[in-house]
């Protein structure tokens, strides 16, 4: 299971100063069959996952009950070259808790040719 870097945006706005702005990614391979720690913090968490060649879905652990009496995990489902983004709120629902408190654990059914990327939206 590999852990992603906690890296938050970068705010661009009225107050800033000089001319260049951007950042890193931060792709990161998919891990097979044990999934990947994703950083929740700030405001919330935006989650990116691309494929190239290989669908999948892409499972984000749930482990709150909701307002229905389950725990129901979120499914991004993946074509074989796609991308696409989840904005995972900070509100407790898939924070792991013990000892991996602050982080959302995500699982994809293939892990050839697909890649994951998160940054925190600053609170």
């Amino acid at each position: 299971m590999a852990t992603l870097a906690r890296t938050a945006l970068t705010p661009v706005g009225a107050k800033t100063t000089g001319a260049a702005a951007g950042q890193d990614a931060g792709w990161a391979a998919a891990t097979a069959t044990t999934g990947d720690l994703i950083p929740l913090s700030g405001r919330g968490t935006i989650l990116r996952i691309r494929t190239t060649g290989t669908a999948c879905n892409a499972v984000i652990d749930s482990v709150v009950t909701s307002s229905y009496g389950a725990d129901q995990d979120l499914t991004v489902t993946m074509g074989a070259t796609d991308e696409q983004e989840v904005y995972i709120a900070n509100d407790g629902r898939f924070d792991q808790g013990g000892g991996s408190k602050g982080y959302a654990k995500v699982v994809c059914s293939a892990v050839t040719g697909v890649s994951i990327a998160a940054k925190i939206v600053p609170g």
